[in-house]
């Protein structure tokens, strides 16, 4: 078992996404012998960035369940706890908040299309991709440490983030950005976004009226 920090963009896909799902037992990145990403920090922010810019075409060979043991070997802190390569601030604060510009797109040209309707929060059975969006502000490791001058710039890109992950159509999306700002609240940009979102009215699922409502005070599960 060693840290692989030598891969190429395409040889770090293969790597994280290749894998066969196991039809019983964990995944292979729990192995005791199993390699791990470990990159020099300012390539991995920048392949971060280019996978979920890209991600239809990054990740077109392999299955939604692949994508999903992928993901949460990648940005999933219950598996991989924090990841000090991306809060070193050896890579600038608006490299790493440009990973934030990169979700919302992953989330709307890859998730919102393969997530079914489902709702986590009212534990329905979802399709492959549901359970990691539901959970992607709950595990995403974090891009920034509580001290650094630049965390503003950060957390207000992942804002925007979200804010845009709300707009999406999808019911799937629209609870992971409420379970985000949830998070957040009672912050006031949060409570702002999600104010404007129950003025709207557009939700793609009428439960997620109340979800937002609890969301908007934290209260969210």
């Amino acid at each position: 078992m060693a840290p692989r920090s030598d891969l190429s963009f395409e040889g770090f896909i293969e790597f994280q996404f290749g894998p066969a799902v196991r039809p019983r037992g964990n995944p292979w990145y729990f192995d005791v012998d199993a390699d791990w990403w470990e990159p020099e920090p300012r390539t991995g922010i920048a392949y971060l960035t280019r996978l979920f810019s890209n991600g239809p075409e990054a990740l077109q060979w392999f299955s939604d369940v692949q994508i999903a043991q992928g993901l949460d070997g990648l940005v999933n802190t219950a598996v991989t706890g924090g990841l000090a390569w991306m809060v070193d601030p050896i890579t600038p604060a608006a490299e790493r908040a440009g990973v934030w510009s990169a979700v919302a797109r992953f989330f709307t040209a890859l998730l919102a299309p393969r997530c079914s309707s489902a709702l986590g929060h009212l534990s329905e059975p979802g399709a492959p991709l549901n359970l990691r969006t539901y959970m992607w502000w709950d595990g995403f490791p974090p891009l920034t440490r509580g001290d650094e001058p630049g965390r503003g710039v950060i957390e207000d890109a992942e804002l925007t983030c979200l804010e845009a992950v709300l707009a999406i159509e999808s019911a799937a999306c629209q609870e992971a950005a409420l379970h985000g700002l949830g998070h957040f609240a009672p912050a006031e940009r949060s409570t702002t976004i999600i104010d404007a979102y129950l003025e709207r009215g557009q939700f793609a699922r009428p439960e997620l009226a109340a979800y937002a409502r609890a969301a908007r005070v934290g209260d969210i599960q």
